[in-house]
């Protein structure tokens, strides 16, 4: 159990060393040396009963402008201590509680004094920007008596707020834009009317495209295409890659906000979603908002950990597949990878520098133009745009 007080070793010597010696030389000597030893001994006696009053009376508190926290919000909070007593505060020692893992905060121990009912106050603005526990507070506040020879810890205590990905609704985003790269075509009737129709030669390899109702031309006059899709019943398997590589917390982040909401427009679709590469889900399926909520509450602390791309075997041959990576190497661009035509790539951006990102785009592009299917996401707060125009149109 650890005490609530401590001594500090360095005055502790040099206060018993000149106990010992004021008490031997007012022993021996007398004279001066009792008045001496008196005022030793009285002084460090203030000191110590000064410290108690002060513990007993110094008041803390923490205060919020609002009870909970999402990601993009901005919380400020405000440190308040205050002096109860006619006493003086020689010495405070207050240290910061990190708000969040990835922050790099500097100059956390603070040291000031305050007079007889004096107040300080710290305020902080705190951005959401990255999902995580976000711990607001004081990890640590001591008082220490003017001798330096005891120090007190005050009772302090910190709140955590809990900071999960972002749910992006988009409904029909994968019903939309199949992971096989198929297009949505339009054809013009008699009457002006446009029929739309998806993958028609991929589900029906071989045949004409001009496949017209004839029982619905005979009842409305006009000719209709029927609706074919190139995912109709099959499943929908999402792998999420989890190298990381020492890239930002942002873009892992996004990474993982892009799968959530890939699953998400599924579930809302009726997809049966297969997931891969979610330590736990390996093969399993969302196929209810419970198994969503479940998955969802594991995202808190997730780590992108991984070191291959193995899982990425066990996905079965043509099926539909979206993968979704924060693009650590170039491996999954690679027309000479055996990952390459697996599916529809969706990649988060990276901040490259200028070279880098000359030769990312560039190898892009030329992969779109063999016919691989690519969607490039920027890690960054327009996620919904770019899956938008990108994923869903």
């Amino acid at each position: 159990m650890k005490l609530p007080f401590r001594f500090h070793k360095e005055t502790l010597f040099f206060f018993l060393a000149g106990s010992v010696l004021f008490f031997l030389s007012s022993r021996y000597f007398g004279g001066i040396y009792i008045r001496l030893s008196r005022f030793w001994f009285t002084f460090f006696a203030v000191d110590i009963a000064m410290l108690l009053i002060n513990h007993l009376t110094l008041r803390y508190s923490l205060d919020f402008d609002r009870d909970h926290m999402s990601k993009g919000d901005t919380i400020i909070y405000t440190i308040s201590i205050q002096s109860g007593s006619i006493l003086p505060v020689p010495l405070l020692m207050l240290e910061l509680s990190q708000v969040h893992r990835e922050e790099k905060q500097e100059g956390r121990l603070l040291r000031f004094s305050l007079k007889p009912g004096e107040s300080w106050v710290y305020s902080r603005e705190v951005h959401a920007s990255l999902r995580g526990v976000y711990t607001m507070g004081l990890s640590r506040l001591t008082l220490r008596s003017i001798s330096g020879l005891l120090s007190l810890d005050m009772p302090i205590w910190a709140r955590n707020f809990y900071v999960y990905p972002r749910i992006i609704d988009i409904p029909e985003l994968l019903t939309k834009h199949p992971a096989s790269g198929g297009k949505a075509v339009g054809l013009e009737g008699q009457s002006g009317d446009a029929h739309n129709f998806i993958g028609l030669r991929e589900y029906r390899d071989g045949e004409g495209l001009k496949h017209i109702s004839w029982s619905r031309f005979m009842q409305t006059g006009k000719p209709y295409i029927k609706t074919y899709s190139s995912m109709g019943g099959s499943d929908i398997h999402l792998f999420l890659d989890r190298r990381s590589s020492g890239r930002s917390a942002l873009c892992d982040d996004t990474v993982l906000e892009t799968f959530l909401c890939l699953i998400y427009s599924g579930l809302n679709t009726g997809q049966n979603m297969i997931l891969h590469g979610y330590p736990g889900w390996e093969g399993k399926s969302i196929q209810t908002q419970l198994d969503f909520d479940k998955l969802y509450q594991r995202t808190l602390m997730f780590e992108f950990d991984a070191f291959d791309l193995e899982e990425l075997n066990d996905i079965p041959s043509l099926e539909s597949v979206y993968i979704i990576s924060g693009m650590p190497d170039f491996t999954l661009l690679d027309e000479n990878s055996r990952y390459s035509d697996l599916g529809h790539l969706i990649c988060v951006s990276l901040s490259f520098s200028a070279l880098e990102n000359d030769r990312y785009r560039s190898v892009i592009l030329r992969r779109k133009q063999q016919g691989a299917v690519i969607s490039d996401i920027p890690w960054d707060d327009t996620i919904e745009d770019e899956l938008l125009c990108q994923v869903y149109s």
